[in-house]
């Protein structure tokens, strides 16, 4: 009779330990994912805007106000404003959809927004404007944005001892009077005009495999204003 309730007592307490540890992971909470944030819309100062005046802080500076939409599921808001001549960014961080900094005028910016959570982030849209301490009949082209071929991309020759290379760039300006583009392209610093002045923003060029590329773009408007986009470089192989 002894032997049978030890039996009994073990068998119960080896059920006992199967249910606690069947039982402890099911009372464990199912994890949130939280989705990474949407993509806001930029608002103010608006795209390739002519002529921005801000609200003086002093003789060579002026208050800009950002705007932007909210983006579902964001926490925060990296706003990134760049001055276009000298390549330089500044970053600010918000929770708010509006943002006000100061910045050096006659110069001109871009700027962009990136929605930011836990799980990730989301940039929009690159948006330009130029900011003027006074007004002006003519202001000079926005630097051109060079898109192909990418800055460090390598194009395979496939043996061949030459290939057709396709530019391409995108040129915008405050006053929408764009008059021509020059390339320049060379196997060392970019400096060597390859063509002197066309209306499209594509060209076509064969090159010879097994060399580097160096390539840049400068916009001309209408009155002679000019501005150099910066420098890509590619290889052939």
């Amino acid at each position: 009779m002894i032997h049978k309730i030890k039996i009994q007592s073990i068998a119960g307490l080896f059920v006992g330990l199967i249910l606690i540890s069947c039982g402890g992971k099911g009372d464990e909470p199912t994890p949130v994912i939280v989705p990474v944030p949407g993509t806001t819309t930029l608002s103010l100062p608006v795209n390739n805007t002519a002529c921005l005046q801000g609200t003086s802080a002093s003789g060579t500076s002026a208050s800009v106000s950002f705007a932007w939409r909210s983006a579902s599921k964001a926490d925060s808001y990296q706003l990134v404003i760049k001055n276009l001549n000298t390549q330089a960014s500044d970053t600010y961080t918000t929770k708010d959809t509006l943002y006000t900094a100061a910045l050096v005028i006659n110069v001109p910016y871009s700027w962009s927004i990136t929605a930011t959570n836990v799980s990730g982030k989301t940039t929009s849209d690159n948006w330009k404007f130029y900011l003027s301490g006074t007004a002006s009949s003519s202001f000079a082209p926005f630097a051109a944005d060079l898109t192909s071929p990418a800055s460090g991309t390598t194009i395979a020759s496939n043996g061949a001892a030459a290939v057709q290379v396709t530019f391409q760039w995108t040129g915008s300006d405050p006053d929408n009077d764009i008059a021509g583009y020059s390339l320049y392209l060379d196997n060392t610093n970019a400096t060597t005009a390859v063509i002197a002045s066309q209306t499209a923003s594509t060209t076509t060029r064969t090159l010879t495999s097994g060399k580097t590329y160096y390539w840049k773009v400068i916009t001309t408007d209408k009155v002679g204003n000019t501005s150099v986009s910066s420098i890509n470089s590619f290889s052939i192989n």
